[in-house]
């Protein structure tokens, strides 16, 4: 049987030789394009960290930290926020991650349409969801409306957006409907499923939902403002009208609170792709 060669034309060429050229400029291009995201996140830091160590005359100090470390204020604030902050990450995992779930499972032709109510809280000003609570919840009992308690449920519903989404993009990594039904061969049960099944294969978004969820309530001014409550935002903010170079070290204070976590966890992560990939290897 006769064979017929190909016919490199020369259009064929010149579209091979364009891509042989794309990818010969495109390592450059993404270390620059790194390099200026890097400098554009960076030194703003490096500005703030440096004028947040400035005396008089220019001189080094670190007087606005040791301030603020003798601040009572400054510790009740950051524990009232961290304290909501975790409620909130608690309340927003054991109402997602099984809605997620379900949802998938169940409902896969809903999906988008839940994704678009997860999106609500972006549209609607954080302004006009507080003064909503506070009309239409009066009546809830002082346990709830006078304490922190209203502030982590209205943390839940501002910062779905982004809870929501880094469960969903999790659930759709992994073959749920396999797992799920391979479960309920052997005879498991919803709770079993979740507990043994699901949340090791979705750990990576339940960890990046929690990051996001408790990085917002440390960073939400509006609705605490509104609602009364000194959280460590509200006390930023007050700092600042008194002290620019106190304020600046809250801010950085309240970026190593997020950023920690994360670097810990990001490098437990890489740590034990790195010893499951090394076992594999070894098989």
């Amino acid at each position: 049987m006769a064979t017929i060669a190909p016919d490199l034309t020369p259009s064929t060429k010149s579209n091979s030789n364009n891509s042989s050229d794309v990818l010969k400029l495109g390592r450059p291009f993404r270390y620059i394009v790194l390099t200026l995201v890097g400098l554009f996140f960076i030194v703003p830091i490096v500005s703030s960290a440096r004028f947040s160590f400035l005396g008089n005359h220019n001189s080094f100090t670190i007087s606005a930290y040791t301030q603020l470390f003798g601040t009572a204020q400054f510790w009740s604030t950051l524990f009232l926020s961290v304290k909501v902050g975790i409620g909130t990450v608690f309340l927003t995992l054991v109402l997602l991650i099984p809605t997620v779930v379900w949802v998938h499972v169940r409902l896969p032709k809903m999906r988008r349409i839940f994704e678009a109510i997860s999106l609500l809280p972006l549209v609607v000003p954080s302004v006009v969801v507080t003064l909503g609570v506070i009309t239409s919840f009066r009546g809830l009992p002082n346990i709830i409306y006078g304490t922190p308690v209203i502030l982590s449920l209205e943390y839940v519903v501002l910062a779905l957006p982004f809870s929501y989404r880094a469960l969903d993009s999790s659930v759709q990594a992994i073959d749920l409907k396999t797992l799920v039904e391979a479960g309920q061969s052997l005879g498991a049960g919803w709770i079993k499923l979740l507990r043994y099944v699901l949340l090791p294969n979705i750990r990576g978004g339940i960890i990046g939902a929690s990051i996001l969820t408790f990085a917002f309530c440390l960073g939400e001014f509006a609705v605490a403002s509104l609602l009364s409550f000194t959280t460590f935002p509200v006390f930023l903010v007050q700092v600042g009208q008194l002290a620019a170079s106190q304020a600046v070290a809250l801010s950085l204070i309240a970026l190593l609170f997020t950023w920690i976590p994360l670097a810990v966890i990001t490098l437990v992560f890489s740590q034990r792709r790195a010893s499951r990939s090394i076992a594999v290897a070894d098989e």
